[in-house]
C-alpha cells in the first residue's frame, strides 16, 4: 500500500479507499481512481488483507482510537460500543494514541487503509499553553465524507458528529449541592487539559461558587505522570493556608483517588466530590458524579452506523446525562 501511494504521489488513505471500491462514495475523482486501478493491475498488486472486503465493499470492522484504555471510563465506553456493534455483525478494532497527537494521526491513517468502515475517536488533547491540537488528519477524512464520530470532547474548528455528556450542568449541580449542604470553601482539582469536557466541568464549578459569592480555588495539574508530586504539594499548601478547603471538587477519577490518599496521609479533613464512580465492591469514600459512559459508547456506535448508511447525514450532536 505504501509503495503504491508513494509511486503515484497519493496518500495511503486515498489508495485504500479506491482499492475498497469506495472512491465514488468519498468523492475521489474518476481519473485518480483509474490511475490507482491501472497501476495495481499493471504491477499485479493485490493486498490479501482486502481480498474479501474488496468483493463486498466493506470490512464490517469499526475502529476506535482512545488516548488510553486503562482508565475505567474508557473501558465502559468500549463496552457500550461493542454491545451495539456485535448485534449488528461488526467487529471492533481498538488502538491508543498514548496522549500523542502524531501517534493518533498515524493510528487513524493505518486503520483507514486497513479498511475499517468508520472510526470512533476520543481525541488526545494537549495541556493549556502547549501546541494546540492538530486536527488536519481528521479534517481531510471529513472532506472525503469518511464516517467519523467524536466522543467525550469536541475538536475546535471542526464540525463533526459528537457524543458528549452534560459536564457543565453536572459539575454546577454537584458543587451547588455541596454549598447548600454547608461547604464554605470548595477547591477544584483538575488536569489542565485543553479538552472541552474538562473546560466545561471547570465552568460549572465557577458558576456554582460565583453564584454564592465564594472565592475560586483551583489546583491545576499539568502532568499525566502518576509519580508527579504536584498535586501533593499544592494540596498541602491549600490545606495549610489561612482558608483551607473543606470540600474538593475533582474533575477526573484518577486525580480524586490520588487526592484521597494525600488527605489520609496528612490527616486533612475534607470531603471529595468527583467525576467517576466507586466500584460496587469498594467502600465509598467519595461522592460520585456517575458518568454515562456505557450509554455514550452505545450512542456513538448507533450514530456511526447511521452515518455509514447515510453518508450525507448532517452533523449530529448527542448529549447524555451525567450524575
Amino acid at each position: 500500500m505504501k509503495e503504491v501511494a508513494e509511486h503515484l504521489g497519493l496518500s495511503r488513505t486515498t489508495v485504500s479507499l479506491v482499492l475498497q471500491g469506495r472512491g465514488d462514495e468519498y468523492r475521489i475523482s474518476r481519473e485518480t481512481q483509474q490511475m490507482v486501478l491501472d497501476y495495481v493491475k499493471k504491477t499485479s498488486y493485490k493486498p490479501n488483507y482486502f481480498a474479501k472486503a474488496l468483493n463486498r465493499g466493506r470490512s464490517d470492522i469499526i475502529g476506535a482510537v482512545f488516548p488510553d484504555v486503562f482508565e475505567s471510563f474508557m473501558n465502559n465506553i468500549i463496552r457500550g460500543i461493542e454491545s451495539v456493534l456485535y448485534e449488528q455483525g461488526y467487529s471492533l478494532m481498538i488502538s491508543t494514541s498514548r496522549f500523542d497527537n502524531k501517534r493518533e494521526c498515524s493510528v487513524i491513517e493505518k486503520m483507514v487503509w486497513q479498511g475499517v468502515d468508520g472510526i470512533i475517536l476520543i481525541p488526545t488533547m494537549p495541556f493549556h499553553g502547549e501546541t494546540p491540537y492538530d486536527g488536519s488528519h481528521i479534517e481531510g477524512l471529513l472532506r472525503q465524507g469518511y464516517p467519523f464520530v467524536v466522543v467525550d470532547r469536541t475538536i475546535e474548528g471542526l464540525e463533526t458528529h459528537t457524543v458528549l455528556q452534560n459536564d457543565r450542568k453536572a459539575a454546577r449541580n454537584a458543587v451547588s449541592k455541596a454549598i447548600r449542604q454547608g461547604a464554605r470553601n470548595v477547591c477544584c482539582v483538575s488536569l489542565a487539559l485543553a479538552a472541552s469536557s474538562i473546560d466545561a466541568r471547570l465552568a460549572g464549578y465557577r458558576e456554582a461558587v460565583r453564584a454564592k459569592g465564594m472565592a475560586e480555588t483551583i489546583i491545576p495539574i499539568f502532568s499525566l505522570n502518576p509519580e508527579s508530586d504536584d498535586l501533593e504539594k499544592q494540596t498541602v499548601e491549600v490545606m495549610r493556608s489561612a482558608s483551607p478547603a473543606d470540600t474538593f471538587f475533582v474533575t477526573t477519577s484518577g486525580l480524586a483517588d490520588k487526592l484521597s490518599w494525600i488527605l489520609r496521609t496528612y490527616r486533612f479533613d475534607a470531603r471529595i466530590i468527583r467525576f467517576g464512580e466507586t466500584p460496587r465492591w469498594a467502600e465509598a469514600s467519595m461522592e460520585d458524579i456517575p458518568h454515562p459512559h456505557k450509554k455514550m459508547g452505545e450512542a456513538a456506535s448507533k450514530l456511526l452506523l447511521d452515518v455509514i448508511r447515510q453518508p450525507d447525514l448532517p452533523p449530529q450532536h448527542i448529549v447524555c446525562e451525567a450524575g
